[in-house]
């Protein structure tokens, strides 16, 4: 019976709790190096921390996936996400402790040895227990895999399968699958590959498709890898005949190698397997968690949004006498239609007076209408010496203002605190089938066009590049960085027009 391997974070519980281990060690030794071990057992506050700083550790590394292939990786990208974690760890500390307002507990003097000894001893602790599983795969391993191919897919193959194996399996050789096998001609394919490697020099041919299942009937195989030619038909009879035997058969689909998703998984949907493919790939977890995040920023962000109506209704009002809110029908995640909501930074006639302003500018055409100098803006308005002059609603859109009762669309569901810009109708029934692939998630208040320049960004391809790029690489860790990003980017005004 096979047993399928664990995936994604809770594949490496070990290395999280050894992690968290070095973290209380070094919040013990930070503590005790400047008040000494005896206080640290009625120090009540001080072992709250550590409770809070433990909890803190496990949600950075569940977001930031902090062990992702870390068999794999090498001494400089350990290096670089351990320095990512402890800096997100020790941001995390510190908010904690001003937020509990804990003033008599020496920040300074714990933490700034605490930190260190974190780093050091969480560094030698990966290397060690990463040296340790090695060596625990390779001596442990039981699996005997065979390898079932093409002779001339061969020397793509086996080096792939050898980089990524660390153990895992014992390879027992290679079976040819072609119709005519030439054994002497694989063997010395097999030859100009193997280079000094000892694993790949005990490799062999050791059976044709036409005598492998007496191969299989007389020797050990747990599983069988097969490489399924992009030319051919899967032989299912095959496949069926070995199954049959007990032995496990991973199918690799060569022929889904052409097809550019970077997000492949095979699913059973509809009571078929089917192969899926996608521009992103998010897990429910993640969906759930990112769905919380927008839960709590948008509760935020609405408490904000009233008080700001407060100041800015009136003065929106006297400038320009109609309602205070604008709403727009926009697109959302591919092709939904929703009520998006803005504080009104233009004249009641902006919808009307749109192609005409776009049409002075040459912006008929444009997927995207952006204009430095609007007329349409509330207050904007040409001086004789040829400067313009802001109002209320130039002033509202430099500072991002009218982006804040998004945060209702957002708690609504229909917007998301990080996504993509969402287009309007006119807009989006211009989209080429490239560009719609933008809206295939959750439109955002901010995202990469937003912290990349946003008004320099004149070019709309280069605005589905980012987005694109957004959703083949999302993650929340990244949704963080782009709300940083997004707070200074609004702080300085930069790309605001």
């Amino acid at each position: 019976m096979y047993r399928r391997k664990t995936s994604g974070w809770s594949q490496h519980l070990d290395f999280m709790a050894l992690d968290m281990l070095c973290l209380e060690l070094s919040l013990v030794l930070g503590f005790a190096m400047h008040f000494g071990f005896q206080p640290l057992a009625k120090n009540r506050i001080f072992w709250s921390l550590c409770i809070a700083a433990g909890f803190i550790d496990l949600m950075i590394m569940v977001l930031m996936d902090s062990y992702h292939n870390v068999i794999r990786r090498d001494i400089f990208l350990e290096l670089r996400m351990l320095a990512m974690q402890t800096m997100y760890l020790t941001v995390g500390i510190v908010i904690f402790i001003f937020m509990m307002h804990v003033d008599h507990l020496d920040i300074f003097n714990t933490l700034m040895p605490a930190v260190p000894f974190y780093a050091l001893m969480c560094f030698n602790m990966r290397v060690l227990w990463r040296e340790h599983l090695r060596h625990k795969l390779h001596m442990r391993n039981n699996t005997s895999m065979l390898i079932l191919a093409k002779s001339e897919r061969l020397q793509d193959l086996i080096p792939r399968m050898f980089e990524h194996n660390y153990g895992s399996y014992r390879f027992m050789g290679v079976a040819l699958l072609d119709d005519q096998p030439n054994i002497p001609q694989a063997e010395e394919a097999l030859s100009h590959i193997k280079q000094g490697d000892n694993e790949i020099n005990d490799l062999h041919v050791v059976a044709t498709r036409d005598n492998l299942i007496q191969y299989l009937i007389s020797s050990w195989v747990d599983e069988i890898y097969l490489d399924t030619p992009s030319d051919q038909n899967l032989p299912v009879d095959l496949i069926n005949e070995i199954m049959s035997m007990g032995i496990t058969v991973h199918v690799a689909i060569n022929s889904m190698d052409q097809i550019e998703a970077r997000n492949k998984n095979v699913e059973w949907l509809c009571g078929q397997v089917t192969f899926t493919t996608s521009l992103g790939y998010v897990s429910g977890r993640d969906l759930l968690l990112k769905r919380i995040m927008d839960i709590a920023g948008g509760l935020i962000g609405s408490f904000f949004t009233v008080l700001l109506t407060l100041v800015l209704g009136p003065m929106i009002f006297i400038a320009s006498p109609g309602p205070i809110f604008f709403k727009q029908q926009r697109i959302g995640e591919n092709g939904r239609k929703f009520w998006m909501y803005k504080f009104r930074s233009m004249y009641m006639d902006a919808e009307k007076r749109k192609m005409e302003v776009a049409a002075s500018t040459g912006q008929q055409d444009e997927l995207m209408f952006k204009m430095e100098h609007d007329p349409r803006i509330i207050g904007q308005k040409q001086l004789p010496n040829g400067k313009w002059k802001k109002g209320i609603g130039g002033w509202i859109r430099d500072l991002s203002l009218d982006e804040f009762p998004q945060f209702f669309n957002v708690l609504k569901g229909d917007m998301s605190l990080v996504g993509t810009r969402p287009p309007t109708v006119d807009e989006w029934e211009r989209y080429k089938p490239y560009h719609r692939g933008r809206m295939s998630t959750k439109p955002g208040i901010t995202g990469m066009w937003q912290v990349s320049g946003r008004s320099k960004i004149r070019d709309f391809d280069k605005v589905v590049q980012l987005d694109r790029e957004y959703i083949e690489n999302w993650s929340l860790l990244l949704d963080w960085k782009i709300l940083i990003r997004t707070v200074g980017a609004v702080l300085t005004r930069k790309g605001a027009m």
